[in-house]
């Protein structure tokens, strides 16, 4: 078969309409299609669009062909592959949608088979369309023996998807699915009448068909309930359908039967006649659209402009509310008065976002709420009013169904509006049946949406005046308290520092004392030197016994001389090895800590880096931490414990102080490096120790982190960058 287009074709005004309805219909099934690819429903009611798009698409170039050859080719190989499967795809929608395929597949493949197989027999048999009849609108086939006899399986399978929506209403106990299922099974209804156009193909019958125009109203119908699956304005959508095909019957019917007797007078009238024709239904046809069809759209939209008012009331009147209180009566007043509902219940969000509680000035109950239901987090990120009705069938309630179903039941309520403020919800209004037991229609539905913005605002305005006001409040107290606070630390500190001046004091003195101890402890060693020379063997014990202890003496006194010494010009920065400070420090510490009964271990890293610091300096750090930690093991029953160690650790090297003591409240851990601050008893200590330490750890670009539990002990580690060479170490050693 080949076609010269456009020779063989002439294309009149009767194929224009079919040919745009039908590239409208493949649009719709590819858009509801690309919405949810995966959805059987989807692509059963997209097979459903692509057969009527072939089966118009073709009986448009079948209008315009120029010969009966030419039309019943295109109509055998595009229009009756289309019409060979529409009623197919039909029944194979009512099984996906009603969910009936496991009980129905044997009778779905035997469609698709017997579809395939009255095509292939209308397009090899001639038998099949004996011939093509001339009307005004073109050529149009004529249906033989075994095309007839497929239109007994073209209604039956119409007839068998009617069978399932009736059965499926009568045995559906929900009332939202049991409305949806009456009007797509209305829907359908409604494109039965397209079947009128097989009249011609039977015998001869003058009047255009307009079967296209039934179908595209169905096609629309169904594909705004699959977009929207729950199609809460399907009913309207479908009454406005019929009263619009009613209404343009009166106004289309009169006027294509007027131009079918006319036609005659069409071909022999003069241009001006013409002209003064068509000016005349275009006026008509201006007066049906400024008149007939307003009236039509008031008459659906007269709830919808209520609903509107009562938004529009609602605003104005917020100005003039004070109080979360007074907000939410007149929120419940305003609901109760629109909606007819009972209970209404409305919910705000608790400051630390956990739970919710009521305001609505209802007894609480058990009907608190928490953030951590799965169904209110959903409601946080949906955003959009979630109706009862609709739990089991809506796809967007699949994740959390069931929760969806014990939320409703627990509150006995049959709606949930959220109320949703930058990306947060804030709060809930929970709504019961309506008095009247009727659902929720669209016009309600989108009345809450709109009336939930403002009641979000009003609402996060009237909670923020409250939370400014107890925070004024608050601040009040705190500052009252801090002002106690401060005054009583400042008196603190001055004792502190009077304290610490006597300290140092006593350590002017005390270095001045080791000075001058050192001296005769000089003459002691050096007299004990002479007496043992000519000493009797007898004496001699006793002489020794002398020199041991004034050594000692001495030795202590110069470590004192040693730790209490300050530099009277620059400060020395050499290499230092941190390994030889601790060790200098504890050999210092260690009859103290012997005394205590406090075990010390050190473990010194190998390869440490050197130290560009002042030894003294170090040795106070290391010091300070140590008497830090053996601080906090007194009064402690189990043995106390104190761990010294070294690391190499990313270029840097590291001091850890570690003591199993009584620990750092999480509350004084920021506090633990200011001078004076101490929590041990007045006398005890001064607060300087460790605010020294940080100095000097920071003094060297290094830095201290402590990390302690009360009950368990502390943590001190110091880090110093990398300088220079590494030392080699060894080991570990026990005191």
């Amino acid at each position: 078969m080949i076609f010269s287009f456009p020779s063989q074709f002439q294309m009149n005004w009767y194929s224009y309409p079919v040919l745009i309805v039908s590239t409208v219909i493949f649009c719709i099934g590819l858009f509801v299609l690309l919405q949810n690819p995966k959805s059987i429903v989807n692509s059963c009611f997209f097979l459903i669009c692509l057969c009527v798009n072939f089966w118009l698409y073709g009986i448009s170039f079948v209008y315009g062909a120029n010969g009966p050859e030419l039309a019943l080719n295109i109509y055998k190989h595009i229009t009756f592959l289309g019409v060979s499967f529409v009623a197919t795809g039909v029944y194979c929608f009512s099984v996906a949608w009603l969910k009936l395929y496991e009980r129905q597949k044997y009778l779905v493949w035997s469609a698709l088979l017997s579809s395939l197989t009255f095509y292939l027999t209308g397009l090899f048999l001639p038998q099949s369309f004996p011939r093509a009849t001339l009307y005004f609108w073109g050529y149009y086939p004529v249906y033989g023996s075994t095309t007839q006899a497929f239109l007994l399986i073209f209604f039956g399978l119409f007839f068998a998807a009617f069978a399932n929506f009736v059965r499926a209403y009568r045995s559906e106990p929900q009332p939202v699915r049991k409305t949806q299922i009456r009007l797509i099974a209305v829907a359908f209804l409604i494109s039965f009448i397209g079947s009128i156009d097989f009249i011609p193909k039977l015998t001869y019958f003058p009047v255009y068909p307009v079967g296209f125009t039934f179908v595209f109203c169905w096609i629309m119908t169904v594909a705004y309930s699959i977009v929207r699956y729950k199609v809460m304005d399907i009913e309207t959508v479908i009454h406005k359908t019929i009263l619009w095909l009613a209404t343009s019957s009166i106004v289309v019917l009169p006027i294509v039967g007027l131009m079918f007797f006319l036609k005659g007078w069409y071909r022999e009238a003069s241009p001006i006649a013409l002209a003064l024709w068509t000016s005349i239904l275009l006026v008509l046809f201006n007066l049906y659209l400024r008149t007939v069809q307003p009236k039509i759209d008031h008459f659906f939209k007269r709830r919808e402009l209520d609903l509107e008012e009562a938004v529009f009331r609602f605003n104005e009147s917020l100005v003039h509310l004070k109080g979360l209180s007074e907000l939410s009566n007149y929120m419940v007043q305003t609901i109760r008065e629109v909606l007819y509902v009972e209970p209404i219940q409305i919910f705000l969000r608790h400051g630390e976002k956990k739970s919710f509680f009521r305001i609505d000035g209802a007894a609480h109950g058990d009907e608190d709420l928490f953030y951590e239901n799965p169904f209110i987090q959903w409601l946080e990120r949906d955003d959009r009013v979630a109706l009862v009705e609709f739990v089991g069938l809506d796809p967007r309630f699949q994740s959390v169904e069931q929760e969806a179903v014990n939320f409703f039941k627990r509150l006995n309520v049959h709606a949930s509006v959220p109320l949703v403020l930058n990306g947060e919800l804030i709060g809930l209004i929970n709504l019961g049946r309506k008095t009247n037991l009727k659902p929720f229609r669209a016009a309600e539905v989108k009345f809450l949406s709109e009336f939930r913005r403002a009641a979000t605002i009003a609402l996060s305005n009237s909670v923020r005046l409250i939370e400014m006001q107890e925070n004024l409040r608050r601040w009040n107290e705190e500052l009252e308290e801090k002002v106690k606070l401060r005054t009583k630390e400042l008196e603190e500190t001055q004792k502190q520092l009077i304290q610490a001046e006597k300290l140092a004091t006593i350590g002017t003195l005390a270095g001045g004392v080791a000075h001058e101890i050192n001296n005769p402890l000089t003459a002691v060693l050096t007299n004990a030197q002479i007496l043992k020379m000519d000493a009797k063997p007898e004496d001699l014990e006793s002489i020794s016994l002398i020199e041991a202890g004034a050594k000692r003496c001495q030795e202590i006194i110069q470590k004192i001389m040693k730790y209490a010494r300050r530099p009277l010009g620059p400060e020395k920065v050499e290499e230092v090895d941190l390994n030889r400070v601790i060790e200098t420090a504890l050999s210092f510490l260690k009859y103290q800590l012997s005394q205590e009964n406090v075990k010390v271990t050190i473990q010194k890293a190998v390869g440490l880096p050197l130290i560009q610091a002042n030894s003294n300096e170090l040795e106070q750090v290391v010091t300070n931490l140590i008497l830090n930690a053996k601080d906090a093991l007194k009064g402690e029953s189990r043995e106390g414990k104190i761990e010294v160690s070294t690391h190499f650790n990313d270029g840097a090297a590291e001091l850890i102080v570690e003591d199993n003591g009584h620990g750092i409240a999480r509350e004084h851990l920021t506090k633990i490096f200011d001078p004076f601050f101490t929590t041990k008893p007045v006398g005890k200590g001064t607060g300087l120790g460790l605010a020294v330490t940080y100095g000097i750890v920071k003094k060297y670009n290094g830095r201290i982190e402590v990390d302690s539990q009360v009950g368990k002990g502390t943590i001190f580690k110091v880090i110093f960058p990398k300088h220079l060479q590494a030392l080699t170490g060894v080991g570990s050693t026990h005191s």
